[in-house]
């Protein structure tokens, strides 16, 4: 191990010790009042003049998405979890059994110790600290290692975390690249990973070498179905707002349309119009510049296959200025072009031609990945239908991205697009082993003592005979 290693891996241990040696004390603490601290955190994060201008200049997304986005879901999310729901799901289960009633088990939910949460650059306040929310709820304490091309926010939120007099070792901020990540998963307690899918893979296997819980939402490549008798003026909009919002760098994003032949032309010119409105660059834009070069490669290398292909460019797909892609339609993408296949991560939205829904359906689910996607039709029934049948994790019916901001439900994913998930009680949960203790009910111990005594050594043959009448009678 090199020096610098060493060193990496010498910073990331003494910051988990500190969590660690800080984290009883913070679930000790009640619920109500770690919830008072989160959401009181979020309002200085609401009120907070610098958060949204770092947030558009790390990732360069405008100011609508920097608030609308970010800043509205960690209040949310914040809300939501820290309330009655909460406060529920983590709360003192009883439950009685069928064969000895005269028993009670009592569940609590205990937090794992320190969570390792590591964050992508494309949304550094809501999936880097807004990720944060549910392990700290749950009485963790949070590392969180944000991306190195966007630490602006997570550095300020820790800023606005010692500004409210909260305990600094529970919750802290490390910079690093990957040898900074291997290092967490290495020392904490449970990991929470968002990216891309190669590096999830890397993640959830260094961990499962420990035994330690992976959370990861990796990839998507989320289908828009558009049916024949779908408002296809009102799925030409939301179509394109989910495809290039936040140039494309969203991991719910609308990567494929899938629409019903019947209706494709009058789609496609509806798409077209409504992408040529949109306004390209870094200062009152509706789509920013994506964050790497190689995004930008990546982009042109699709649309050039699926242009050799067949496919027509109807909006875009020439070069732009300040780091951007410019926001590209392509119809008449064949199916197999990879544009249609691989994760686009970029303003690039390829429409599908299918002959019907069975069609939509089989190309959908035909993907390594499953995280997201919608059904378009004014039969909700019908709409509800196939939705159903989609191998998605959180889907839309008439709209997209939504999904992601409605936090009372777990969004996550199935297939490679990850493990476990966020939001919902059931996230609470996700941050916390479960401990279970038996114990008589009240006024029951001389009934107990004598079932013991039945039970128990030696066997006999009359005891069993009970237990045989017994099972016909409860079991039948």
């Amino acid at each position: 191990m090199s020096q610098t290693e060493g060193d990496i891996r010498h910073g990331v241990e003494a910051a988990v010790a500190r969590a660690r040696g800080a984290q009883p004390a913070w679930a000790r603490l009640s619920f109500r009042a770690r919830g008072r601290a989160l959401r009181s955190l979020a309002a200085r994060a609401r009120r907070d003049v610098e958060l949204a201008s770092i947030i558009s200049q790390e990732t360069g997304k405008p100011a609508f998405e920097a608030i609308g986005f970010e800043i509205a879901y960690l209040c949310e999310v914040t809300r939501f979890l820290s309330g009655r729901n909460g406060r529920r799901a983590l709360c003192e289960d009883r439950r009685s059994s069928l064969i000895f009633p005269h028993k009670r088990a009592r569940v609590a939910w205990r937090p794992r110790g320190v969570v390792a949460v590591i964050g992508p650059a494309n949304f550094p306040l809501l999936n880097n600290f807004g990720d944060a929310v549910a392990p700290l709820l749950a009485g963790n304490s949070v590392v969180l290692k944000p991306s190195p091309r966007a630490p602006g926010a997570a550095r300020q939120m820790q800023l606005l975390w010692k500004q409210a007099g909260l305990p600094e070792s529970v919750f802290q901020v490390i910079e690093g690249d990957v040898e900074t990540s291997r290092a967490l998963v290495d020392t904490c307690d449970m990991v929470f990973f968002t990216g891309g899918v190669a590096a999830g893979r890397e993640i959830a296997a260094r961990a499962g070498q420990r035994l330690i819980p992976c959370v990861a939402e990796l990839g998507g490549k989320s289908a828009m179905i558009v049916l024949g008798d779908a408002d296809l003026r009102a799925a030409a909009r939301a179509a394109v707002w989910g495809a290039f919002a936040g140039a494309g760098q969203v991991c719910i994003r609308v990567e494929r349309v899938l629409v019903e032949a019947a209706v494709a032309d009058a789609f496609a010119r509806l798409v077209a119009d409504e992408s040529q409105r949109l306004r390209l660059g870094t200062k009152d834009a509706d789509v920013g510049p994506l964050l790497l070069p190689s995004q930008r490669q990546h982009c042109r290398a699709l649309v050039a296959d699926a242009v050799a292909r067949g496919a027509r460019v109807l909006v875009g797909g020439g070069e732009a200025a300040d780091d951007a892609f410019p926001p590209t339609v392509l119809d008449r993408v064949p199916p197999d072009a990879a544009v249609a296949v691989e994760e686009t991560f970029g303003p690039v939205l390829p429409i599908v031609r299918v002959a019907d829904a069975e069609e939509a359906v089989r190309l959908a689910n035909d993907s390594r990945l499953g995280l997201s996607g919608s059904v378009w039709s004014r039969d909700q029934a019908r709409a509800l239908g196939i939705a159903r049948r989609l191998q998605s994790g959180s889907l839309c019916l008439n709209d997209v991205l939504v999904n992601y901001f409605f936090v009372s439900a777990p969004l996550g994913g199935t297939k490679a697009s990850g493990l476990g998930f966020r939001h919902g009680p059931e996230a609470l949960r996700q941050f916390c082993w479960a401990q279970t203790i038996v114990e008589d009910r009240p006024l029951s111990r001389p009934l107990a003592n004598w079932v013991r005594r039945q039970l128990g050594f030696p066997y006999r043959k009359r005891v069993l005979d009970v237990v045989r009448w017994l099972l016909g009678v409860l079991y039948r």
